[in-house]
């Protein structure tokens, strides 16, 4: 889903001519190491270690750069195209393949205790369809947990080491599960770009599960139930992912990717869902403008800007119609208010005025070639209720041009004629209905019963997806994509 492109408030360019340099300060301290390209920096705030991944190399610093451990990740033997474990005999193509660092984070544990792990340091690399193993924070060296037979619902990171892999650690709270209480729940989103060898179907954004891990369910495993972004072709939506972030109750990705349906061009976007929403119902996202032609995000950073959280976005021109950056580049900083308030922008003119601006002006649509489409919604003024002199008892919407549509009625159980009160209840969920039998005969000219009933005046909690809910047009009747009901 997309809306109005949303600009940079503040734009900075990188000069291409630096100033002179000085000789570096005699305090400067610095350590060499193997593994290069070094593609991940990590800071474990809670002790001043850092982590460094490189391709084959894993390293432990302390805050003064001395090595505290040093783990080597390959060459192993490995292939694109064959499923782990690699065995020679059954993968002609396996050969020693060097092991490139794709994600390196922190996974926080339950409240400390003495002598207890406090969490641990989740590595993924390039080999093996990018299965992901959890080494203790302390010292890396020690392994807490891999899978010697991972299945594929296991493979997490790109196996090309040109293709970005970006994630996030969430925490939030699950409902109870079979064979586990509910809780605390840590799940890893992980957005990857399309590789061309090996499995073809995982989807660009994916949700994993971290902890609890109870059998059968397995750790960094992508579960039906836990979320995915569901796209139409894998291959023409090749996003460029360069940073996830969480911030508030959302998590945020920022990718670049061609513009399928207007321009053709490669543009950079933003996207948000709802840390809590494991459907995605309330993934949204907006293409980013940095003026000067800058289209392509390079990096970013969740920080501060005089006192409001901002994202700091590296972008570069691109070449030609290209993801090829260009050395042309700036700095631009987009506050999450703004960003905010643009993507409920694009969910308010899809649901409610379908994708259409003002003048009529495509502003907000579906995107990924799935099989959605915005929808509007009707803006109720009144709704009433009409009884009549055998069930049911009509559901008539009063347009603000006193129009009206009916677009529902209640049974009412034991039927008969419905009588002139109808009452709502204090919630406004429920109509007090008065009935009388049907049946009557020459001995009871009266009716043989009068019955009072509590009707809902709404079936909406028969619905069970966002299509059926929308489909009825009950007025009463929305979509909360934040709990997918």
């Amino acid at each position: 889903m997309l809306a109005s492109s949303i600009s940079s408030s503040v734009l900075l360019f990188l000069l291409l001519l630096l100033p002179p340099a000085h000789p570096a300060d005699a305090s400067m301290q610095w350590v060499k190491l193997e593994g290069s390209p070094l593609s991940h920096l990590l800071l474990d705030p809670s002790v001043g270690q850092l982590f460094v991944g490189g391709v084959d190399h894993l390293y432990q610093l302390t805050s003064d750069l001395e090595v505290m451990s040093h783990v080597k990740t390959g060459p192993l033997l490995d292939s694109p195209d064959c499923l782990p474990p690699i065995v020679a005999q059954d993968c002609p193509s396996a050969t020693p393949t060097h092991n490139h660092n794709k994600l390196l984070l922190l996974e926080a544990g339950a409240e400390p205790r003495p002598g207890a792990e406090s969490g641990s340091l989740i590595v993924c690399g390039s080999l093996f369809q990018g299965i992901c193993e959890k080494r203790s924070r302390s010292n890396i060296s020690q392994l807490i947990y891999r899978t010697s037979n991972p299945v594929d619902t296991q493979y997490v990171a790109a196996n090309d080491p040109r293709i970005s892999t970006v994630a996030v650690v969430i925490t939030t709270q699950s409902k109870q599960e079979a064979g586990m209480p509910g809780g605390e729940l840590r799940l890893l989103l992980v957005g990857r770009g399309y590789t061309s060898r090996g499995p073809g179907d995982i989807p660009p954004i994916t949700t994993r599960r971290l902890h609890p891990v109870a059998p059968p369910r397995r750790a960094f495993s992508q579960e039906e139930e836990l979320g995915k972004l569901v796209v139409g072709s894998y291959s023409e939506y090749n996003n460029h992912f360069v940073k996830a972030v969480a911030h508030g109750n959302h998590v945020y990705f920022l990718f670049s990717r061609r513009d399928m349906r207007h321009t053709k061009e490669y543009r950079t976007y933003a996207s948000r869902l709802c840390a809590s929403d494991r459907s995605f119902y309330s993934y949204v996202e907006v293409p980013l403008l940095c003026r000067g032609g800058y289209n392509l995000a390079q990096g970013a950073w969740l920080g501060d800007l005089s006192g409001t959280p901002a994202l700091f976005v590296v972008m570069a021109a691109g070449q030609a119609s290209t993801p090829i950056a260009t050395s042309r580049s700036a700095l631009c900083v987009y506050t999450m208010k703004d960003l905010d308030a643009t993507m409920r922008r694009a969910q308010e003119v899809c649901y409610t005025e379908g994708g259409l601006d003002s003048s009529g002006q495509e502003e907000a649509y579906i995107e990924y070639a799935v099989s959605s489409k915005c929808l509007k919604l009707p803006k109720v003024k009144v709704l009433v209720l009409i009884g009549t002199n055998v069930s049911p008892v009509l559901q008539v919407l009063v347009r603000p041009d006193r129009s009206g549509h009916l677009y529902g009625s209640l049974l009412v159980d034991g039927g008969g004629a419905i009588g002139a009160d109808l009452l709502l209840d204090e919630s406004q969920r429920h109509v007090y209905v008065l009935t009388d039998d049907r049946v009557r005969d020459a001995r009871h000219p009266l009716p043989v019963c009068v019955q009072v009933s509590k009707v809902p005046v709404s079936s909406c909690e028969r619905q069970t997806d966002c299509l059926s809910c929308l489909s009825i047009r009950d007025p009463y009747c929305g979509w909360c994509v934040l709990e997918g009901r």
